[in-house]
Parts: structure tokens; C-alpha cells; sequence
């Protein structure tokens, strides 16, 4: 399984990237809350809507609890403390992504200052011509 940042959902949905699409429907693929949550956030229409409420029933749900916002407003600090600042969405995302020990699918940089801190924090890097 594998944990897909919102970058790499939304490039699926606006894209029309045949490659992507090949890759993301014949992969098990989960998304968490937060994604969910960035994903609704850029869309554009109605229809946009129906289709990303659709879609997400196909994914995997990576859950968060009480506790869990406990360890993201750890993981806050510790980043604070040094010095790594980043979207409380990112860090959500890369805490589902450790909690449940897969790898995150993204092209956003703030995970990579994430994991110097959290080594555990592992990324997928898809095997084909374009920077997913």
C-alpha cells in the first residue's frame, strides 16, 4: 500500500495523464484525512466534487483518532524545535504515513525536511519518465 499526497491525486484528476492514471488505478493506494481534506479544497466545480467523493471510495482510508492528533502536535514541536516549519497538513500526512508504515507518494519538499528528523518517514518513487 502506499500513501498518495494530494500533489500526485490532483495531477490524476486534472492531468488526464494516461501513465499516471495506469499507475494509480493498478496500485494499492490509501490517502488519509488530510488529503482528502487538500484535494476537496482545490476543487473546481460541482461535477469536480462528485467526482473526488467517488473516487475516494476506491483508495484505502488511513484513520487518525484522538491519539493521533496527540502525535502530530509532537512531531509539531519537535520540528519547531528545530527549526523545520511546514503545513500542519504535511505534517499529518507524513505522521498517517509512519503510523501505518508505508511509503508516501509525493513531490512536495517539506516531507523530505520531515524525514531528516523522522528517518522512518519512507517515500515511493514510481519507475517511469515523469517526477511524480
Amino acid at each position: 500500500m502506499i500513501l498518495v499526497d494530494s500533489n500526485i491525486l490532483i495531477d490524476y484528476y486534472r492531468s488526464r495523464d494516461s501513465e499516471l492514471a495506469k499507475m494509480i488505478d493498478s496500485m494499492p493506494i490509501a490517502i488519509c484525512g488530510a488529503v482528502k481534506s487538500e484535494v476537496l479544497h482545490g476543487a473546481r466545480t460541482n461535477e469536480e466534487i462528485d467526482n473526488i467523493l467517488y473516487s475516494f471510495g476506491t483508495f484505502d482510508l488511513l484513520y487518525t483518532d484522538e491519539y493521533d492528533f496527540e502525535g502530530i502536535g509532537f512531531m509539531l514541536q519537535t520540528l519547531r524545535e528545530n527549526g523545520v516549519t511546514g503545513p500542519l497538513a504535511d505534517v499529518m500526512i507524513a505522521f498517517c504515513a509512519i503510523k501505518y508504515d508505508v511509503p508516501l507518494w509525493t513531490r512536495d519538499g517539506h516531507f523530505r525536511l520531515i524525514q531528516g528528523l523522522y528517518p522512518e518517514l519512507a517515500f515511493y518513487y514510481p519507475v517511469e519518465k515523469k517526477d511524480y
